[in-house]
């Protein structure tokens, strides 16, 4: 490999020679990286050798994995099988210090960035994570690993330039991490442990469709203004038990946890009464047929053309949470406080001017009453199928009595009536000309 110098040579000559040498090199590794021909070709020389000790690295580790199994007992399987396509997120390994092993393909549809790309700007997981969370991680990923435990983490993650345009955040995702150590890495000095992860982005008002493309944990809901359920997806009658014309003209707050109740009516007024916020998100508790409630962090979004609608309504994006995840969601309350940042001067704070002038509300009234019966409606049509009843009258609420912050202070002025609130309108419209538009095979319509 090496040739002996000369010493009557020149000094420009022989470092002429080292550098043809060293260039020799580099463009054999590049040959040996089982990567197309076009990427390689693009790839400098600094950003080659990044992935070469990328490569490198995960051959080491994956070599010492297999001596543990006898392949040759193995079914041969096809490497393209795309089991990535089968998850709500990308996968990703990491040594203890953060050096990256490997990252599954999908990364590019929700971070931008081809699996070439993240390992190209270092090889370390902190080169993609925001300087903000990078502590946080550091910290996470320190403590002494324990067989079989799960650890769940909340972070921030970059985003490549040419996805920015669609970000309202700019160059960030929200990523919630769950993953496991599972073995070690040996190096030369030390065996490091292994950190294997599922990383799922967040549904976002300006990331949900993303998401929710071919996810089985996000389920969607249509609302009228006042909330009630105009219709739901597949998804949401197996997350709910319900089906779907079991839910129609049902009130959103009917399935809310009582402790959630307070959050959700807050962002329902935040979208209906506010000019410029037109979403916002939640983290909230919503009851299945069953009796058991179900963690989900909700996008709420107010849309004006919604296809086949003729009047405002109310998307909401509920992405199914583990108790774990939900526990590490509250932990984190800087995301739920984020889109009320630009709100609160002219929302959050005349808000509690009011409840500071009109002071606490009379004890004996009531929002909902403890047994609300729902009458049913005229036979409809939805999407060309058979008439069906709606909604069903055996509902009951879960709440057998009317939580203390479920007062009419909170609603700003004093309701008689018992129905859900429809904040978009005044009190007059809201107790007299309101009605939900019924879902027919034209689309949504009034029942006038």
């Amino acid at each position: 490999m090496f040739t002996r110098f000369d010493q009557g040579k020149s000094t420009k000559g022989a470092s002429k020679l080292r550098r043809d040498l060293i260039n020799a090199e580099i463009a054999n590794l590049r040959d040996l990286l089982p990567l197309p021909p076009s990427t390689r070709q693009r790839l400098s020389q600094l950003q080659l050798m990044a992935l070469v000790c990328v490569y490198v690295r995960k051959s080491n580790y994956f070599q010492q994995v297999f001596k543990r199994f006898d392949i040759n007992h193995q079914p041969s399987t096809s490497l393209n099988f795309g089991f990535s396509k089968a998850l709500n997120g990308f996968l990703m390994m990491m040594t203890q210090n953060g050096k990256l092993l490997y990252i599954s393909d999908n990364a590019a549809e929700y971070l931008g960035h081809s699996m070439e790309d993240l390992l190209i700007h270092g090889d370390s997981v902190y080169d993609v994570i925001d300087k903000q969370d990078q502590q946080a991680v550091r910290t996470e990923l320190s403590r002494a690993p324990t067989d079989g435990e799960d650890r769940v983490f909340l972070c921030r993650m970059n985003v490549a330039r040419n996805a920015r345009r669609q970000m309202r955040f700019g160059d960030q995702k929200v990523i919630l991490v769950r993953g496991h150590y599972v073995s070690y890495l040996p190096l030369c000095s030390r065996n490091e442990p292994v950190f294997l992860a599922v990383c799922t982005p967040l549904a976002m008002p300006e990331t949900r469709e993303c998401v929710v493309h071919g996810a089985t944990n996000v389920f969607t809901t249509v609302h009228a203004m006042d909330m009630k359920i105009l219709h739901i997806d597949a998804n949401s009658e197996w997350h709910l038990g319900w089906e779907r014309s079991s839910l129609h003209g049902v009130s959103w707050y009917h399935l809310l946890h009582p402790d959630c109740c307070k959050e959700a009516q807050s962002k329902h007024r935040l979208i209906t009464q506010s000019e410029q916020e037109r979403s916002c998100i939640a983290l909230l508790r919503l009851q299945r047929r069953s009796g058991q409630f179900l963690w989900v962090h909700a996008v709420l979004q107010l849309k004006d053309n919604l296809e086949n609608s003729q009047r405002p309504v109310i998307v909401c994006t509920n992405q199914v949470l583990s108790e774990q995840e939900a526990a590490v969601m509250k932990a984190n309350p800087w995301l739920y406080h984020y889109y009320a940042v630009q709100s609160k001067l002219h929302y959050g704070l005349a808000y509690e001017a009011a409840t500071r002038m009109y002071g606490p509300p009379p004890p004996d009234i009531q929002v909902y009453p403890p047994a609300m019966q729902y009458t049913p409606t005229p036979p409809v049509c939805i999407n060309g199928t058979q008439p069906v009843m709606m909604p069903n009258p055996g509902i009951q609420p879960h709440i057998p009595h009317v939580p203390p912050h479920l007062t009419p202070m909170h609603y700003a002025y004093e309701r008689t009536d018992n129905g859900p609130v429809d904040y978009s309108v005044s009190l007059q419209e809201n107790s007299f000309l309101f009605q939900i538009p019924q879902f027919t095979d034209r689309g949504y319509e009034d029942p006038a």
